[in-house]
C-alpha cells in the first residue's frame, strides 16, 4: 500500500511541477509594463505540450482577463477572485507564500469541477496578479495513475479541509467513514490535499456465544484429529497455490507501476552500470528503444561532469556508507541535446550481501534548469548593465547606516571594493570629507527621515588619500514588505567641480584685476591730469610773460612740477609692477632676518628718532613669500611707524609672530598718533591718500603694501585709537608653499 501511494503521490507531484511550469512560462509572457505578450500563441504550446493541463489563464489584480482555450470559458471572463468567498482564501495564501498554491477540488465559473493553481506575478516589487491553470477533476484523476488501480484490491480516496465549514471533504467514490479502515496515507501540501489507499476486503470476526462455542468445539476436536493427516497434502498444496497468487499480483502490480508511472525507472546492475530494465519514460526521456539501452551502461549516456560524482555515490552505495543519494545530472540524448535530470537511486540488497542492482527514479527537470538559466543570465545583464553606468550605484535602508549593495565601479572611483563597503555600516560616513561630514550626514538623515528623495554635491576621500567630488542622487522606493528603501549612484565629478573652481577662481581674478585697471585708470586720470594742467598753464605763462625774472620763476616753478610728474610716474610704474605681476616668485623666508635687515636699513632714523623696538619674533618662523615684496612691507610700515611717531611720547614699536588657521601673523605695533578708522577707515590703503598733516605723507605706501600682500593671497587688519598707536596684522598665507620657486 505505501509503495503503490508513494508512486501516486509522484505522480501526482510531477503533474503539479508541470502546471507550475506552465504558470511560469506564462508569468514570464508579461513585460516590465505588466502587459502580456503573445498570450494567445504561449497558452496554444503550454496545452499542446501538457495533456493534463485543461486551460491557462494570466488574472492581472485578481481578475480574470485572459483565457486559453476561450471556448468552453466565456462564463469566467472578468470573474474578481479576491472578492469570491470561495476562492479567495486560496488566492491569499499563494500571495502571501509567493508561491503556487491549487484551490479546489471546486466548482468552476465555467462549469465543471476541478482544481485551480495559481501561481502570483510580481514587477517591480509590486504584486501584478496571477498566473493560473485549470484541470478539471477527472484530468487530475486521470494523471496520476489512480484509474489503473480499480482492479486491484485496494481503492483511493482525496479529502480537503473545507476554508469554509472547517471540515474534511471527499471527492473519490467509496466516502464512507475510514475510521475502522486500515488506511495509508500521504499529504500533499500544494494544495492542502490528503490522498488515501484503502484495502477493499475487510475480516469480519463471527461471534459466537459462549455455549455454542464451547459444544463447537468439543464436537470438533474428534473430526480434526481425525482428518488432519489426510487433509495435509491438500493444503500444502493450496498453501502454494497462494502464494503463487499473491507473488504474481506482486509482479502485476510492479510492472504496472514501473511502467505507468510519470517518471523515468531504470533497473541497473550496480557492478558494470548496464541497464537490466527501463520504463518507456525514460526511453522518451533519452531518446533510445528498449532495445538499445539494453546494449548500453548508465556511463555512456551521462555528461563527463557529472560522471565522477555518480561514481563515487555508487561507490558509497556499494560500500554501505550510505542507505540511497539523490543528484541532479546531465544525460545526453541521442540527437545530441543535454538533458538535466534528478534521479534517486535505491539499492536492491539487503543489509550485509553483496550489491547486485539498484532502482533509479528519474526526474526531467530540463525545463526547470533553462528556467533558472534564463533567471541567472537576466541577473547577470542587470549586473553588467549596473557595472557599465559610470557611477557607484547602491542600495540602503532608511532607518539604520550602512548599505547592502554596492556596485563593481566603487572601487574604480574610490579605491574600494563593494565587500569593504558592506562589511562596515559607517564604511559611507566615514569616507566623507571631515569638512563635509557634518552638514551631509544631517542633510541625508533629514531626507531620510522624510523620505524624499535628494541629489547633492560633496566631497569624499580616495583609499589613496586624494579627495573626490561626488555627485549623490537618491530615490526612494518601498518594499513589498512596506519596509522604505534608498537606492542611489555616486557620481564622480571631479574633474567638472575643479573646472567650476579654476573658472570661479580665473573669475575672480579677472574681476579683482579689472577692478583694480579701473582704481588705476582713476588715479592715473586725475593725478595725471592735474600736473599736465599746471604744466600747460606755466608754459601759457612763460610765453605771455615779458620779464626775465618771472620767467626764470616760471621755468623752476615748471621744473618742478615736472618733478612732481616723474615721481607720480615712478609711483604709478610701482604699482603697475605689482599688479601685472600675477605669479610672483615664492620663496621660503626667515621672517626674523629680514625683520632685522628692515631695522638695519632704519638705523639712522631711529637713533635720531630715539625709537624703541621690541622684536620678539621667533628666529625659527618662517614664511613663504617674495623676497622683494617683504623688504619692501617691512620697510613701509616700521617707517610709517617712526614717521607718525607721538610728538609727547618716545616712540616704541613692538613686533610678534604666531600662527592662525593657514597664516603666520605679524603683528606691527606702535604708540604714535593713531588713525581715526571711523573716518578714514574705507580709504586707508587707497593711493595717495593721506590723513595727517605731515608733509613726508605721500598715500602711496599703504596702497603698494597692500597691493603687495593681496597679491600673495594674504590680508593686513588694522586696529587703531588716536593718540594712542596702531597696530597692523599682516597675514602671510601657508598655502603659497605650493607655489614654491627655488
Amino acid at each position: 500500500m505505501e509503495s503503490i501511494l508513494g508512486v501516486v503521490k509522484r505522480n501526482i507531484e510531477q503533474n503539479l511541477k508541470n502546471n507550475y511550469t506552465a504558470t511560469i512560462t506564462l508569468a514570464l509572457s508579461i513585460d516590465d509594463n505588466g502587459n502580456p505578450k503573445n498570450f494567445e500563441q504561449i497558452a496554444q504550446q503550454i496545452l499542446s505540450n501538457n495533456n493534463y493541463i485543461d486551460a491557462v489563464q494570466l488574472v492581472p489584480n485578481g481578475v480574470i482577463k485572459y483565457t486559453y482555450p476561450t471556448k468552453g470559458n466565456e462564463a469566467a471572463m472578468n470573474f474578481d477572485i479576491l472578492h469570491s468567498p470561495l476562492h479567495r482564501q486560496a488566492a491569499l495564501k499563494a500571495i502571501k507564500t509567493k508561491s503556487i498554491y491549487f484551490s479546489g477540488p471546486v466548482q468552476l465559473k465555467q462549469g465543471g469541477f476541478g482544481v485551480v493553481g495559481r501561481l502570483p506575478i510580481f514587477k517591480k516589487d509590486k504584486f501584478w496578479g496571477f498566473s493560473a491553470v485549470i484541470v478539471k477533476f477527472k484530468t487530475l484523476i486521470k494523471s496520476t495513475g489512480i484509474p489503473s488501480f480499480k482492479k486491484g484490491k485496494f481503492y483511493f480516496q482525496l479529502s480537503k479541509i473545507n476554508p469554509l465549514t472547517n471540515k474534511e471533504e471527499f471527492f473519490l467514490e467509496n466516502k464512507s467513514d475510514l475510521k475502522e479502515k486500515n488506511f495509508k496515507k500521504v499529504e500533499i501540501p500544494e494544495g492542502d490535499w490528503t490522498l488515501y489507499i484503502i484495502p477493499k476486503e475487510t475480516n469480519h470476526l463471527l461471534s459466537f456465544s459462549p455455549l455454542i462455542g464451547i459444544a463447537f468445539l468439543l464436537s470438533s476436536l474428534c473430526g480434526i484429529f481425525t482428518t488432519t493427516l489426510l487433509r495435509r497434502p491438500s493444503e500444502l498444496q493450496q498453501l502454494v497455490e497462494k502464494q503463487t497468487r499473491k507473488i504474481a499480483e506482486s509482479e502485476f502490480l510492479f510492472k504496472s507501476i514501473f511502467e505507468h508511472a510519470g517518471l523515468g525507472i531504470i533497473h541497473t546492475n550496480s557492478n558494470d552500470g548496464t541497464f537490466i530494465e527501463t520504463n518507456d519514460k525514460f526511453c522518451e526521456l533519452i531518446g533510445y528503444s528498449q532495445e538499445e539501452i539494453k546494449e548500453m551502461n548508465f556511463m555512456m549516456i551521462t555528461h563527463p561532469d557529472d560522471l565522477g560524482e555518480d561514481l563515487e555515490n555508487m561507490k558509497k552505495l556499494r560500500k554501505g556508507e550510505i542507505d540511497q543519494f539523490s543528484m541532479e545530472k546531465r544525460y545526453f540524448h541521442k540527437n545530441g541535446n543535454i538533458i538535466w535530470a534528478r534521479i534517486t537511486i535505491s539499492p536492491l540488497w539487503k543489509a550485509n550481501d553483496s550489491s547486485n542492482s539498484h532502482i533509479a527514479i528519474i526526474e526531467d527537470i530540463s525545463k526547470r534548469k533553462e528556467t533558472e538559466k534564463e533567471i541567472l543570465e537576466s541577473k547577470q545583464k542587470v549586473n553588467d548593465i549596473i557595472d557599465s553606468i559610470d557611477g557607484i550605484v547602491w542600495e540602503g535602508g532608511s532607518k539604520e547606516p550602512g548599505v547592502n549593495f554596492v556596485s563593481k565601479k566603487a572601487e574604480a572611483i574610490l579605491g574600494y571594493t563593494p565587500e569593504e563597503w558592506i562589511a562596515d555600516k559607517m564604511f559611507w560616513r566615514k569616507m566623507i570629507h571631515p569638512d563635509d561630514r557634518d552638514w551631509v550626514v544631517e542633510y541625508s538623515d533629514k531626507c531620510a527621515h522624510n523620505q524624499t528623495p535628494f541629489d547633492f554635491e560633496y566631497r569624499m576621500i580616495h583609499k589613496n588619500g586624494n579627495v573626490v567630488w561626488v555627485r549623490d542622487i537618491v530615490s526612494v522606493y518601498r518594499t513589498e514588505q512596506n519596509s522604505t528603501r534608498f537606492r542611489g549612484i555616486l557620481i564622480d565629478i571631479t574633474k567638472s567641480k575643479q573646472f567650476e573652481i579654476d573658472l570661479n577662481n580665473s573669475l575672480k581674478l579677472v574681476t579683482e584685476q579689472n577692478k583694480r585697471l579701473l582704481n588705476f585708470s582713476h588715479i592715473v586720470s586725475h593725478n595725471l591730469r592735474s600736473h599736465t594742467s599746471n604744466i600747460e598753464s606755466l608754459i601759457n605763462l612763460i610765453e605771455i610773460s615779458e620779464d626775465e625774472n618771472e620767467r626764470n620763476e616760471m621755468l623752476s616753478l615748471l621744473k618742478s612740477v615736472s618733478e612732481t610728474l616723474s615721481q607720480t610716474m615712478n609711483n604709478l610704474n610701482e604699482v603697475v609692477s605689482i599688479q601685472t605681476n600675477i605669479n610672483p616668485v615664492v620663496e621660503q623666508l626667515n621672517l626674523n632676518k629680514y625683520i632685522t635687515k628692515t631695522i638695519e636699513v632704519l638705523h639712522n632714523q631711529i637713533i635720531k628718532n630715539e625709537v624703541k623696538i621690541d622684536n620678539s619674533v621667533s628666529d625659527t618662523t618662517t614664511i613663504y613669500f617674495n623676497p622683494a615684496y617683504l623688504e619692501s612691507i617691512l620697510l613701509n610700515f616700521l617707517s610709517n611707524s617712526i614717521r607718525y611717531r607721538h610728538p609727547d611720547k618716545k616712540p616704541e614699536i613692538k613686533l610678534r609672530s604666531y600662527s592662525e588657521n593657514n597664516y603666520i601673523v605679524l603683528e606691527i605695533s606702535d604708540n604714535g598718533i593713531g588713525i581715526d578708522l571711523k573716518k578714514n577707515g574705507k580709504k586707508l590703503f587707497g593711493l595717495y591718500k593721506t590723513f595727517t598733516k605731515n608733509i613726508e605723507s605721500r598715500g602711496i605706501g599703504l596702497f603698494i603694501t597692500k597691493n603687495q600682500v593681496d597679491t600673495m593671497k594674504g590680508k593686513i587688519e588694522v586696529e587703531s585709537t588716536l593718540n594712542e598707536g596702531t597696530t597692523f596684522k599682516i597675514y602671510f598665507n601657508n598655502a603659497a608653499k605650493e607655489n614654491l620657486h627655488h
